[in-house]
């Protein structure tokens, strides 16, 4: 054990640089894995809890359409027994804020009449401020969603827009609001004093509407008692019903996004590495072949050299995977706190679950170097003391290396057939074929990475490129009812229709549609409640687009969305029988999309199909204005706003859009970011360490080069030029896995939010330009190991 542990230390000293690159690329591997790991834990977890906490909704039903009586309905969810309900919320929208002298117009909220009665179901826990029954007057409580998006702190001014005129209140507090406050959302709460609404919003034209929130004590459940209730009440529920599903989503996608992606880089990151360690004890052994030779002679047992390569690497292992547990903790919670930001109470950080998950990563990590360890150098058993001290090496290895030098190819790349310093370059590359292919599966694997987060950043902050991909209209004007009693809505056709700049326009409104349980294996399933969006207008000219099929035309026509095609196993020409406001109609379906909105449980009809129902129906949600000549969209935006400001917010496509997906590219930046610096390290790390070896394995013939004339910038730079062409090859395959590998695998998480082909917006400059990195970052890593061929003279390089 002695001699182990002498021998060990000693090939540890001997090689302090390659030594301390491999325990580096330990501890990043270690970091990358267990960061993985805890987000993946840490997934759901701090939703879960606040949701728990605050004794959050299940459902929220908002009375805004006149067609139920708010009273009424509360009363009867309130007699059920395993249902807790919220107080009968008052409010009215508004929209639009001014922050700072800032305009923020494409933001919608909710102004509360905040109840004095304490909360039964979504109670609001302050982030900060001072609690209380309710905002003192002339202040209010905004959610920690609208606080962080727009920078707003306790003490501030916000001015609220109710059309002509603004309401400025201070900000008294900011409170985590679980149905209303998930990342990247346009909508929220703002709670108000009772005398502020009475004086400030309910004297304003229209009428109050109502809210209810519920809470199942068995959420799946619920369909049993909204058949009851439409059984009991004689009608079905014909509001607005916000499901769980619909809560929970934007809270719970960005930490899959990320904890995936890291998963599965951190998983090639360990495979990389392991090779790297294998390389590593192949070249040790065969570096020190001779040495070994004469130590088995002398009596080392092959057990005991295997073990002395094995307890070099269980130290190295020791040093590197315990600071990358520690650092990956740290990692985890900083980007948990980023993607959850809205679920943080005032400084504190998210406690963060999953360690002992981490623990056990890195104990897999350990045993798989260990395992490694011994494969790679059982290699020592096989050399035999006469071979060793006779070739340092092997004879059979002798022959082969013999016969390679003899062989066409290293003939057709002679110093009579190509320049000196290609032939250098390239022979590097040829003649440590095992490194060199490790040296390609890096920088392909560098590159593919630093291109998907390009990739993914690209087309989230351009999202308004390819919107009718994520289930949105295409249209260049969006104009949102924010108070439908004093909308004027002939007038407002009216300018439509008198505007010669105006090409066509769609108006929406949306339903809640219900499907029976009847789709099911037995007959006896739960029934499905989906969004249907009712337009008057056509589908194709506002840009909605289908994955399958066509949108609707007909009365009798529907397409629905992946996630309600999924359920149900339906495609194009098959028939779906739907319950709109408590009438069955049967549609044949046209098409199948997809959408992140409603996670996909959404379906798309004709103004035609409604008017079956409701004739003459006209609780529109949204206006879709296309023009002319698309670059006057922001005039006449402008226009419509002021004209129609005090009972609709009228934005630009692109603007309505950027405020909501910005913050999710904010968000993913970090990991992102991190992710593509460490890959990039790893590169420089693996590719320094491999070309050391492999020039210290070529030391002799350098020192020849040397003397021959050849000057040691010349040689390095051909090494480096060697590198380069290798790295090259890597980038071209990693532009190729990036753009269309690994967005499939990403497709795999975001198709169980509606999502089932990811809409990528390629820019080819950019995608080079990052791949090009990986191979600066190799040929950094070549020119900088080649180092020692300047600093060693040609006679010491000839000795060694």
């Amino acid at each position: 054990m002695a001699v182990m542990l002498k021998l060990s230390l000693s090939y540890l000293g001997r090689s302090k640089i390659q030594n301390s690159f491999i325990a580096l690329l330990i501890l990043l591997s270690t970091l990358l894995l267990s960061t993985a790991v805890m987000i993946l834990a840490n997934t759901g977890n701090q939703f879960r809890e606040m949701h728990t906490h605050t004794n959050g909704s299940h459902q929220i039903l908002t009375f805004d359409k006149g067609l139920n009586d708010p009273k009424a309905v509360h009363s009867w969810w309130a007699s059920q027994e395993g249902v807790e309900v919220s107080e009968l919320l008052t409010y009215r929208t508004l929209s639009g804020i001014s922050f700072h002298g800032t305009d923020i117009p494409n933001i919608y909220l909710y102004m509360m009449n905040t109840p004095s009665t304490p909360r039964v179901v979504d109670k609001l826990i302050f982030s900060s401020g001072t609690p209380g029954a309710v905002p003192e007057p002339g202040s209010v409580w905004i959610p920690t969603s609208m606080a962080n998006a727009y920078g707003v702190s306790a003490g501030d001014t916000i001015g609220f827009k109710t059309g002509s005129t603004t309401i400025k209140l201070n900000v008294s507090g900011s409170v985590v609001d679980v149905p209303y406050g998930a990342p990247f959302t346009n909508t929220a709460r703002v709670w108000m004093n009772p005398s502020d609404y009475s004086k400030h919003v309910q004297s304003l034209p229209g009428n109050d509407n109502y809210m209810l929130g519920i809470h199942f004590d068995d959420y799946s459940a619920n369909s049993s008692y909204w058949e009851r209730y439409s059984l009991e009440a004689g009608s079905p529920f014909l509001e607005t019903k916000m499901e769980f599903e619909g809560i929970s989503s934007f809270y719970l996608i960005i930490n899959q996004i990320i904890g995936f992606i890291m998963i599965f880089l951190g998983v090639v990151m360990l495979a990389i590495a392991l090779i790297t360690i294998g390389f590593t004890i192949s070249d040790a052994i065969l570096a020190n072949y001779k040495t070994i030779g004469i130590l088995k002679s002398l009596g080392l047992t092959s057990a005991k050299t295997i073990g002395t390569y094995v307890m070099q690497y269980s130290m190295l292992s020791c040093i590197a995977i315990l600071p990358g547990l520690g650092l990956s903790i740290w990692i985890s919670k900083f980007i948990i706190n980023i993607s959850v930001s809205s679920l943080r109470v005032g400084n504190r950080d998210i406690s963060v679950e999953g360690i002992g998950s981490a623990m056990l990563v890195g104990v897999f990590l350990f045993a798989m170097i260990l395992l490694f360890g011994v494969m790679y150098a059982k290699k020592a058993r096989s050399i035999q003391p006469v071979q060793a001290i006779r070739y340092g090496m092997s004879e059979l290895d002798n022959t082969r290396m013999a016969r390679k030098m003899n062989s066409p190819l290293t003939i057709l790349f002679g110093f009579t057939r190509l320049p000196v310093g290609a032939v250098i370059g390239v022979r590097h590359v040829t003649k440590n074929i095992k490194s060199s292919i490790l040296m390609l599966l890096l920088t392909t694997t560098a590159s593919s990475v630093l291109v998907l987060g390009f990739v993914l950043l690209t087309s989230i902050t351009g999202i308004a490129q390819t919107a009718a991909q994520w289930g949105y209209d295409n249209a260049n004007i969006a104009a949102v009812v924010v108070n439908k009693s004093t909308f004027p809505e002939e007038e407002f056709k009216q300018w439509l229709q008198d505007d010669p700049r105006i090409k066509n326009a769609g108006w929406q409104g949306n339903m809640t549609g219900v499907i029976s349980g009847d789709y099911s294996a037995d007959g006896e399933g739960q029934s499905t409640s989906l969004a249907l969006s009712v337009l008057e207008g056509s589908y194709q000219d506002l840009g909605f687009e289908t994955l399958m099929g066509k949108n609707p035309v007909q009365e009798n026509e529907i397409a629905i969305g992946v996630g309600v095609a999924e359920s149900l196993d339906k495609d194009p020409g098959d028939f779906l029988d739907l319950y709109i406001e408590g009438e069955k109609r049967t549609f044949l379906i046209t098409g199948i999309y997809q959408a992140i909105a409603n996670m996909s449980i959404s379906g798309r009809i004709t103004m035609e199909a409604m008017n079956t129902i409701r004739p003459n129906y006209s609780d529109f949600d949204a206006i879709f204005i296309n023009l002319n000549d698309p670059l006057e969209a922001e005039q006449v935006a402008e226009e419509l706003n002021n004209e129609f400001k005090d009972s609709a917010s009228v934005v630009t496509q692109k603007t309505l859009l950027d405020s909501v997906y910005a913050e999710a590219a904010d968000i993913l930046i970090y990991p992102m970011s991190l992710i593509g610096l460490l890959f990039i390290l790893v590169t420089f790390i693996i590719i320094f360490s491999t070309c050391r070896i492999s020039i210290r394995k070529e030391s002799r013939t350098y020192g020849i080069y040397k003397s021959l004339g050849l000057t040691s910038h010349r040689i390095r730079l051909s090494i480096a030029m060697g590198i380069s062409l290798l790295s090259a090859m890597g980038a071209l395959l990693g532009i190729l896995v990036g753009v269309y590998m690994l967005p499939v695998l990403l497709e795999m998480i975001l198709a169980d939010y509606g999502i089932v082909h990811l809409p990528l917006i390629l820019n080819g400059v950019g995608i080079v330009l990052f791949a090009c990195i990986g191979m600066i970052a190799a040929a950094l890593g070549s020119w900088f190991s080649s180092r020692v061929i300047q600093d060693t003279s040609p006679r010491m390089l000839v000795i060694e």
